[in-house]
């Protein structure tokens, strides 16, 4: 009988306890998304982008749509809705109704949020402007949609006018309210810094970080690149290595590649095998014969426009704007055309980049865009080359400096499928009277936010002066975790290579890249050497040829002296 009892027992604590586990790992799941957004023409703006990347980074799946795009359907397996009213509009019937419906999470951005039954109680009043954010003084005045929300609310984050307090995220059970959808660098921080709880998870106690050693071309120093990395290999770090294959001259368009600097070459690969990550930094980093590292590869800076021509004897025509169109299909025809032309050049660039470092034994894991610069068109042909991405996003098709990133390690809807590790904390500039001045204002709001990623990148050509004090800042955050894609899955592939990273750290490279693959890409590399060999080679021909001819003409002779002898004998 007590058996019985005893198994009956321990039975219950185990069933039990499989409900805990159970409930504790459904709390810990990230949940699925849907984000709707209100614009003007449609148009995602980079407020929306920006919180778009923000949420995702709290997202198992995060689907975005326009209010206009919005179907039922959508709202199937969804946990959370966030709707991001970027300016007021009256929202589609059938918007309101169905989310009247919806029985999850509800985030309301910015405008609109009255026409919801759900938020009935809440009171929004007129705009207020608001000088003071997170108990930071905003360097210009914002304006927030004043509202009264329900007894019993939960206060999460207030901003001040000069005379009250305003709500600017306020949770009310399932609904949460922020009173503005504007996204500067303050309202960033103000945000990222309350997103745990208005997403009702709990505080990671630690910040991931990384650091990049940033632009090492053909003709950086192997002694400064070997140093900083030993350096940080010694420290037991991952590191980062942001790698170009080919350096051009500005000067005269001369390109020099990777493999011709072999010493580099050794120094690269040595770091590799110590825990150095290899980053694809672009295939020239530059246009129009803009010298490497300081010039643009996928964004046309000159007419602040995406690539629309290969050709850099001239500069081609601005592209059109929509207004000058009779009609948007006509409008359209002209950017596909324009957006075939941006994709073929994207591509062939991805896959020489990409090549050149296989060859060397340099096997990349993510990409790292030129300045930061490159179109959503860009970002989408990209994804299908590299599944992580380091650095910011430009958030514009039409202005290369609109450009930010989350705080967090997120999945913009902008990056088609991309990881982006967010470079959040930027670089030591020789050029301050503390070059690590803009870093530590950063850093100091940093670790406020819960974590949030701490990134940065190093030129190697500083050497060791500033390398020890930018580490010093990271570790200042707090306790930090080093990011390690070699221990994350990432792909990488072409046509002809493919690196795959297993997150149990087996590193996976497969080519098909011969000797006649090398010999075309550089016969289109360098046209002009290319021609040279060829007529060596047809000089070589002739050379043989005449060889030959001497030769069977030497051995007629012959054969005919000794006819010649043996009929006069």
């Amino acid at each position: 009988m007590y058996s019985k009892i005893l198994v009956l027992t321990g039975l219950l604590i185990f069933f039990s306890w499989s409900s805990i586990t159970d409930t504790s790992s459904a709390a810990e799941a990230k949940p699925t998304i849907l984000f709707i957004y209100a614009s003007e023409k449609k148009q995602v703006d980079e407020n929306i982008h920006m919180l778009d990347a923000t949420f995702s980074a709290f997202a198992m799946k995060q689907q975005v749509v326009s209010a206009e795009d919005f179907t039922p359907d959508l709202l199937r397996g969804t946990d959370v809705v966030v709707f991001v009213g970027d300016f007021e509009i009256k929202l589609p019937s059938l918007l309101i109704q169905e989310i009247d419906r919806f029985k999850g999470e509800i985030i309301v951005i910015g405008y609109n949020g009255s026409q919801f039954k759900a938020f009935n109680e809440w009171k929004f009043q007129d705009e207020v402007e608001i000088s003071k954010l997170d108990n930071t003084s905003l360097s210009i005045p914002m304006s927030v949609v004043d509202v009264i929300p329900p007894d019993g609310s939960e206060l999460i984050e207030v901003g001040n006018s000069l005379y009250a307090q305003h709500p600017y995220i306020v949770k009310n059970g399932r609904l949460t309210y922020i009173a503005s959808s504007a996204f500067e660098n303050d309202q960033k921080y103000a945000l990222s810094k309350q997103m745990h709880q208005i997403m009702g998870v709990e505080e990671p106690t630690v910040h991931p970080a990384y650091i990049r050693l940033e632009d090492i071309s053909p003709v950086s120093d192997y002694k400064l690149v070997q140093e900083t990395g030993d350096y940080l290999a010694d420290q037991g770090i991952p590191f980062y290595l942001a790698v170009i294959p080919v350096y051009v001259n500005n000067e005269n368009g001369e390109k020099v590649f990777m493999k011709s600097n072999q010493k580099l070459v050794n120094v690269l690969r040595h770091l590799q095998s110590r825990g150095g990550i290899v980053i694809g930094h672009g295939y020239t980093h530059s246009y129009r014969y803009e010298e490497t590292g300081e010039g643009f590869e996928f964004w046309d800076d000159q007419l602040n426009q995406k690539i629309t021509t290969e050709r850099t004897d001239k500069l081609p025509e601005s592209l059109p704007k929509r207004e000058s169109f009779r009609s948007e299909s006509e409008y359209r025809i002209i950017m596909d055309k324009m957006d075939l032309i941006e994709k073929g050049y994207i591509e062939t660039k991805h896959q020489k980049a990409i090549g050149e470092l296989a060859d060397i034994g340099l096997y990349p894991l993510a990409f790292e865009a030129p300045h930061y610069t490159m179109s959503s068109t860009g970002y989408k042909i990209t994804s299908n080359y590299f599944t992580s991405i380091f650095g910011q996003v430009q958030l514009s098709d039409e202005d290369w400096e609109i450009m930010d990133a989350p705080l967090f390690v997120s999945n913009p809807s902008i990056l088609s499928g991309m990881t982006l590790y967010p470079e959040t904390i930027g670089y030591v500039n020789p050029q301050l009277e503390d070059p690590l001045e803009v870093a530590k204002d950063t850093v100091k709001r940093l670790k406020d936010v819960p974590g949030s990623m701490v990134g940065g990148f190093y030129h190697p050509y500083l050497g060791m002066e500033h390398l020890q004090e930018m580490l010093e800042l990271i570790y200042s955050v707090g306790t930090i975790e080093w990011l390690d894609l070699s221990e994350t899955e990432q792909r990488v592939q072409t046509d002809q290579v493919l690196v795959h990273q297993q997150a149990n750290g087996e590193l996976t490279v497969e080519s098909d890249r011969n000797t006649w693959n090398r010999l075309v890409e550089n016969s289109v590399d360098k046209p002009l050497e290319a021609m040279l060999w060829g007529l060596s080679i047809v000089v070589l021909l002739f050379i043989i040829a005449f060889f030959i001819y001497i030769v069977n003409l030497r051995a007629a002779l012959k054969k005919r002296l000794f006819r010649e002898r043996d009929y006069s004998g």
